[in-house]
C-alpha cells in the first residue's frame, strides 16, 4: 500500500496555508513553515500531480455580480435513460449560474446551487432547469444569510484542526 501524500504532517500544513492563501508565494510559505523554497515547491507540485490540490481560483461574492439570490435546489428526474442523464447533467454544467450540481442519495437525484439577481431570476433559472431534464420537478430553498464557506475539508482530523486553531490564537 502506498502511502498518501497527506500522511505527511508538512504536506498537510502546506494544504491548510493554500487552503487559506491560494495566492501566497512559494517564497512566503516556506519562510512560515520554516523550510526550504525548493522543498514547497517541491510538495506543491507533488500534491497538485497527486490530485490533493485540484486548482486555485477566486472566490467572487454572489452579491458582487448582482447575483444575490442564492438558492439550494433539488432535483428529481427520470432515471432510467442514461444517455438523458448525461446530457441533462452535461447542459446543468453550461449553465453560468448553476454553480455546484451533487447528485445524491434518496428521494431527490441531483442537489444544485445557483444564483440570480432577483427571485424571478431564481424562478426563471428553476424553469429552464426543469426543461432540460427528462420529466424533471424542483424543490428549492432559498439562502437569506450566507454565515461563512470553507475552500474544503481540512486534512487533519477534526479534534486536531480544533487544537491548532487554538494555539494560532494563543500565538497571535
Amino acid at each position: 500500500m502506498t502511502k498518501s501524500l497527506l500522511d505527511d504532517d508538512l504536506n498537510k500544513k502546506i494544504v491548510v496555508c493554500l487552503q487559506r492563501e491560494g495566492r501566497i508565494s512559494h517564497a512566503e510559505l516556506a519562510e512560515r513553515l520554516e523550510v526550504s523554497r525548493p522543498t514547497v515547491i517541491d510538495r506543491v507540485r507533488r500534491l497538485e500531480s497527486g490530485g490533493v490540490i485540484e486548482g486555485y481560483f477566486a472566490s467572487v461574492s454572489p452579491a458582487s455580480v448582482k447575483k444575490a439570490s442564492v438558492a439550494y435546489v433539488f432535483v428529481r428526474y427520470r432515471t432510467d435513460n442514461n444517455q438523458l442523464e448525461k446530457r441533462f447533467i452535461e447542459a446543468l454544467a453550461m449553465e453560468p449560474d448553476i454553480l455546484e450540481a451533487h447528485t445524491t442519495a434518496g428521494d431527490d437525484c441531483l442537489l444544485l446551487k445557483i444564483v440570480a439577481d432577483t427571485p424571478i431570476g431564481i424562478n426563471e433559472l428553476l424553469r429552464k432547469i426543469r426543461s432540460l431534464g427528462p420529466q424533471a420537478s424542483t424543490r428549492t430553498t432559498m439562502v437569506l444569510e450566507t454565515h461563512f464557506e470553507k475552500p474544503g475539508p481540512s486534512p487533519y482530523p477534526s479534534s486536531e484542526m480544533a487544537r491548532r486553531v487554538v494555539m494560532s490564537k494563543s500565538r497571535g
